[in-house]
């Protein structure tokens, strides 16, 4: 069968982290100006490394970090593509060295390399990035060649003591040797007016009617904010370092920024107090009167009587509510728990659908390129393509994988290419030259996931139980018919002629038993599937859906005249002469008798006793998080069946492992997590203590794992429970900030959902709460805590607020 993706190809510029010292003036300054000769370049981060300034440290003892894990904060929110250090040991100091394995080499630079002399040719090049040379020469060519002057002048500053806000808020061209062509070419393509920096020119350019030297950076860029701020005005001190690598950073979350210097406050404050009466505004179609606000963001060097002054200039040409107050801060990505988060612009300048076939475990795809860069530059990467794909409904494809930013050498999917890059926002594919095509290899999960285990150490094999389980799997057309097994009467017939249970032959005199052979009779289904049909409000079940899966095969049952066996012949095997399965003696098929019954035999994985060694439900607790949390389809999961792990801390088997992430609407993805699980079928006494410690031994070798315990039974028992509890609680013990090990716990009620598990807790009732948070089904650790209460009664805040009362 083939198999068919879909996703999209995005354009960009390279995205580039300049990891640079907070007290480090004469590298921030040359990276700003570096970023004026690059595509994008003003949507480049800085990420300060090393000691930072007191005012730059929290004042809220709860969200005070060390520097070194801010500074991987930043790393994380930014995911930046190619690393460029400042000074050498600034990626190595903060647990990023891996970027700079051999094979990588291109992807962690210094920030001289960035305009390297190892390129021959017609003139210098950028080693890395697409230059903007190629959007001076294309601009000129596409808008001014026929032109004596444009309608908005073009701008190139004086260089003077106010340079550091010439850098970061207008664009300026390096001073480094062999890079004054960059200016050379901008005076050539636009023949731009000399300019000094003060509150005039500010007002000429962010009223439109002068453009700065930054401006042809952004040269067919869509830049798409995912905060909804009408207007942020960023007061700051460009004196200091700090202030400035604050506002160069706050551009990329928040949007639309204006930079409000300190020392030109008195002349800009009416700009400042017009923007912000303009913007508080009635909100369209909004019935509780809600208006627009703008925010006033104090960069952290300014003092706090200082800030109130300016509070004050503003408030008095203002009406109460209009603006409200805030300092800077440092980006975190949404999946961080604690302080302010925040979301980074998404930054494209074309993009590409895609409808893949995959052929040999691989796709290929064209990829778009920028129109105006040279077919060949210099460089050895000049921008990116982003690529996501999915497929349609569940998969055994592997579509989801971690972040890894700090080591590129997992997974290595990009055939004939270096990388991907895998990111929050999709597999991101560094170019050089146009029209070329992207090659990439789809791993199963289970290939995955072992690939993943094994560079953390740890070696992952297929388990005798997982591959049974991943027949199921494959049979129910990878989850996505996984409705037909999820129902209790269903699963009990199908393990029961399974069993080959014996059963009384009430006409014999010596009562002998004989075996059913695997079978029951079609009349039994069919009453099963009326009952299901009346029952169930999502899925129509029917027999054809069972044959055509391999579940059931239809046949005739007939018993041996020799010695009473009950036969069973598919519609293949049926003759006028057949062969007994026991005795193996032939004898006539009764033509004239009333004896042969219609019955269907199970098949495949469905036909291994004991409930498919546990198939059941690690079939169903997969189906359980890749449809029944969220029906709409906007899952990632990459999911693997059993596996026998082994490493120098411990050997032992897990029933079901994956990555899941919940796709976000509009937004970089969040990152995913890595689930393992025990699953059981309705014993009494299912869940056992060698069980949990299996699921422990894992969360402390990967700590933050999310634990699943899932059972087809409705309850736990008590015994169950206890053991629970102590796993519960030694998972809510805080590893860097986050719980140690989230523990799940699952039973029929969702497993045999009928929709969602929203919906079947709803009918349960008490002590399933009726009006869960929706918060709740797209974030695994609140659905862990949810689950928590439901079943062992304790819940995770209150017992935080009895340790902060005690």
């Amino acid at each position: 069968m083939t198999t068919r993706l879909s996703g999209t190809t995005s354009l960009r510029p390279i995205r580039f982290g300049f990891l640079v010292r907070p007290s480090d003036k004469k590298s921030v300054s040359r990276i700003m100006r570096w970023s004026t000769c690059l595509w994008g370049g003003r949507c480049n981060p800085i990420i300060p490394v090393g000691r930072y300034p007191a005012h730059w440290r929290s004042s809220e003892p709860f969200l005070r970090k060390p520097d070194r894990e801010v500074a991987r904060d930043y790393m994380r929110f930014f995911e930046p593509d190619i690393i460029v250090e400042a000074e050498p040991g600034l990626a190595e100091s903060i647990g990023f060295d891996a970027v700079s394995n051999s094979s990588l080499e291109s992807q962690l630079i210094s920030l001289d390399e960035l305009h390297s002399k190892k390129w021959t040719g017609h003139r210098m090049d950028l080693y890395v990035g697409q230059s903007v040379v190629d959007i001076y020469q294309a601009d000129y060519e596409a808008r001014h060649q026929f032109v004596l002057r444009e309608d908005v002048p073009a701008l190139l500053f004086k260089e003077d003591r106010l340079a550091p806000l010439v850098e970061a808020i207008f664009g300026a061209f390096p001073r480094d040797e062999d890079a004054d062509y960059f200016k050379k070419f901008y005076e050539n393509a636009y023949s731009p007016k000399l300019a000094a920096a003060g509150p005039d020119t500010w007002l000429s350019v962010f009223e439109g009617k002068a453009k700065p030297p930054f401006y042809p950076t952004f040269l067919d860029l869509e830049i798409e904010p995912k905060t909804r701020r009408e207007a942020t005005f960023f007061i700051f001190d460009h004196t200091k370092t700090s202030d400035l690598i604050d506002y160069w950073n706050t551009r990329l979350f928040e949007t639309p920024v204006f930079p409000v210097p300190l020392c030109w406050l008195d002349e800009l404050k009416g700009f400042v107090s017009k923007a912000i009466n303009s913007n508080h505004r009635p909100i369209p179609n909004n019935s509780f009167g809600t208006m627009f606000t703008s925010q006033v963001v104090f960069a952290r060097s300014v003092k706090e009587e200082v800030a109130k002054a300016v509070v004050e200039v503003f408030s008095s040409d203002c009406p109460d509510g209009s603006f409200f107050i805030g300092r800077s801060t440092h980006p975190k990505h949404t999946d961080d728990w604690h302080g302010p988060r925040c979301a980074r612009h998404s930054v494209k300048s074309d993009e590409a659908r895609l409808s893949l076939e995959v052929e040999g475990g691989s796709v290929s795809f064209p990829m778009p390129y920028p129109k105006f860069a040279e077919r060949f530059g210099g460089g050895r990467y000049r921008w990116a393509n982003v690529v996501n794909l999915s497929a349609h409904g569940p998969s055994d494809m592997a579509l989801c994988y971690p972040s890894n930013i700090e080591d590129r050498t997992f997974p290595h999917l990009a055939m004939g290419q270096q990388g991907p890059i895998v990111s929050r926002e999709g597999w991101v594919l560094l170019e050089h030259y146009h029209e070329s095509s992207g090659y990439l290899r789809i791993d199963s999960g289970t290939d995955a996931i072992c690939r993943w285990l094994k560079k953390k150490g740890i070696e992952a094999k297929p388990s005798s139980a997982g591959r049974i389980a991943s027949q199921m799997v494959e049979k129910l057309a990878s989850l996505r018919a996984a409705d037909l097994i999820a129902d209790k009467d269903t699963i009990q017939i199908l393990n029961k002629m399974a069993m080959q249970e014996r059963t009384s032959n009430s006409k014999s005199t010596s009562n002998t038993k004989t075996f059913e052979g695997r079978t029951a009779d079609t009349g039994r289904w069919h009453e099963l599937i009326k009952k299901r049909a009346k029952n169930t409000l999502r899925f129509r079940v029917s027999l054809e859906q069972f044959t055509s899966r391999g579940i059931l095969k239809l046949g005739l049952g007939l018993n041996c005249p020799h010695c009473t066996h009950s036969n069973w012949y598919g519609l293949d095997g049926v003759d006028y002469i057949v062969t007994c399965e026991r005795c193996l003696k032939e004898f006539s098929y009764p033509q004239g008798s009333k004896e042969p019954r219609w019955k269907y035999r199970v098949t495949g994985p469905f036909s291994v006793p004991n409930f498919a060694e546990g198939a059941y439900a690690v079939t169903l607790t997969l189906a359980t998080f890749a449809k029944s949390l969220s029906p709409v389809g906007d899952i990632g999961m990459t999911m693997t069946t059993g596996l026998n792990l082994k490493c120098d801390a411990f050997e032992r088997e897990i029933d079901f492992a994956f990555w899941y992430r919940k796709e976000r609407m509009l937004d970089q993805k969040g990152e995913p997590h890595f689930v393992v699980g025990e699953a059981k079928s309705f014993a009494e006494e299912a869940i056992e203590k060698g069980d949990l410690e299996a699921l422990q031994v894992v969360a402390k070798e990967l700590p933050g794992t999310v634990l699943v315990v899932s059972v087809l039974k409705e309850k736990f028992s008590e015994k169950e429970k206890r053991l629970l509890e102590k796993l519960v609680r030694w998972g809510w013990v805080s590893v860097e900030g986050r719980m140690r090990a989230p523990v799940i716990m699952l039973t029929g009620v969702e497993l045999f959902a009928d929709w969602t598990v929203e919906k079947s807790w709803q009918q349960k009732g008490a002590p399933y709460p009726a009006d869960a948070d929706r918060s709740v089904f797209s974030d695994l650790e609140l659905f862990a805590l949810e689950t928590q209460r439901i079943h062992l009664g304790i819940d995770y805040y209150d017992e935080l607020r009895k340790r902060r009362r005690t």
